[in-house]
């Protein structure tokens, strides 16, 4: 086991550039709830940003999840008739290992700063068409607005997932599976479904 964590060092090592951490802002509840599907996405429709900044924010979207698999090859994966506790315990040893391997490598920022404009503006921009009321609606229909969240904490169970609105979702980058985008307040996160582990976040992508 030591060995095959020392390989995921390595390749955080290999593939993390330095000095990209995120510190948590605040400490999140340890737990999850069954979400409502997510619309499938599209390549991105609104705004023309710097074919640049999606392609860094997809490369590290990349390295995560080549991490994660790595990682998730460590621990015995629930079989189709795995019980809702060993669901939620693999998870949760997942989740623990990600957050670790991330914090040792100093990894946290997906979102960079390029990427967290293009972010708040296309969603102010879609919120700013003749048809904003009703997004604007359907983006804070159960949107846990109080909840908090943290970098590498896990979201909070006892939290259901807002549905996100497919203007919102089809202009953003395509993601690949197991990850999403979800709304807490005006903060937009990326969720690791596989570990409920919360990836990075936005903030303040709109007015509420």
């Amino acid at each position: 086991m030591r060995n095959r964590y020392a390989l995921a060092a390595l390749v955080l090592a290999v593939s993390v550039p330095a000095g990209c951490g995120k510190t948590p802002r605040e400490e999140a509840p340890v737990v999850a709830k069954t979400a409502p599907e997510a619309v499938a996405t599209s390549t991105p429709t609104i705004g023309t940003p710097n074919q640049g900044v999606v392609a860094e924010f997809t490369r590290r979207v990349g390295d995560y999840v080549a991490i994660r698999e790595q990682l998730a090859g460590t621990l015995k994966k629930p079989s189709d008739k795995a019980t809702p506790k060993e669901i939620d315990a693999y998870q949760r040893a997942l989740g623990a290992l990600m957050a670790k391997a991330r914090s040792d490598a100093k990894q946290g920022d997906i979102f960079l700063a390029d990427m967290q404009t293009f972010v708040r503006g296309l969603v102010r921009r879609v919120l700013a068409e003749p048809d904003g009321a009703r997004i604007r609606g359907s983006l804070m229909d159960e949107n846990p607005m109080a909840a908090k969240v943290a970098v590498n904490g896990r979201y909070p169970d006892t939290v259901p997932l807002s549905t996100m609105p497919p203007d919102i979702l089809s202009a953003l980058p395509r993601l690949p599976e197991d990850l999403e985008f979800r709304f807490v307040g005006n903060r937009l996160i990326l969720l690791d479904v596989q570990s409920h582990l919360i990836v990075d976040y936005v903030d303040n992508t709109f007015d509420v």
